[in-house]
């Protein structure tokens, strides 16, 4: 069992069942400018902030690569989808919340999506007053894979990487988190990672309630 005084969430596909339609709009966006985007390159792209994305994808499409264009259509499809849909909730996310409260331990988000956004989507699913802090890709420079995010996260919280859990689904993610030097359980969404991803994880779960078991307050 993890002694943590913190514990670190990410969001879109470890909170909220957002990947899916994320690569939906991913997909239809590109093909109207004329991109193909292939199943490979989504994945490669879960949890990378937007910096990050735009150096993926100039290294795939050129240095012409019309970023904000496709950006800017990308948000017109998410708002126009959202209008009409609710945001699904991770099983388990709820019971772990409270949980964790009740110990007295702190909690983030640090996710790649811009913070606006988090905070809208945390706004939605009723649980942005239960966070200490979120952090956004937009508030730093280097996205994960890279561990900036958690590291500012750690500063933040006033807390030791050996004193904090990261949740992840990413490999971006579950990588920004061993580089940080923070303990990760990864809770897989889409992606069926390598057995090399899964050996940089403290443990795999397959829902969230399930980290009750791991975690106690130190």
């Amino acid at each position: 069992m993890l002694k943590v005084k913190a514990v670190i969430f990410d969001m879109d596909g470890l909170m909220v069942d957002t990947e899916p339609v994320g690569n939906m709009i991913c997909v239809k966006a590109h093909e109207k400018f004329g991109y193909k985007i292939t199943q490979e390159m989504l994945f490669d792209l879960i949890g990378r902030n937007g910096t990050s994305a735009l150096e993926y994808y100039r290294t795939v499409f050129g240095d012409d690569y019309p970023y904000q264009e496709i950006r800017q259509e990308s948000r017109r499809l998410h708002d126009e989808y959202y209008s009409t849909h609710d945001i699904e909730v991770k099983p388990g996310l709820y019971e772990l919340i409270a949980y964790l409260h009740d110990q007295g331990i702190k909690m983030a988000v640090a996710s790649s999506t811009v913070t606006e956004r988090v905070k809208e989507n945390l706004e939605k699913i009723h649980v942005l007053a239960d966070f200490d802090h979120v952090i956004g890709g937009d508030q730093i420079i280097n996205g994960k894979p890279a561990p900036d995010i958690f590291l500012k996260a750690l500063e933040l919280l006033n807390v030791d990487a050996s004193e904090a859990l990261v949740l992840e689904d990413s490999k971006n993610g579950i990588l920004a988190a061993y580089h940080a030097h923070i303990p990760v359980i990864c809770i897989p969404d889409i992606v069926r990672h390598t057995p090399e991803t899964l050996s940089k994880t403290y443990k795999v779960l397959d829902r969230l309630d399930k980290v009750i078991a791991e975690v106690v307050k130190k």
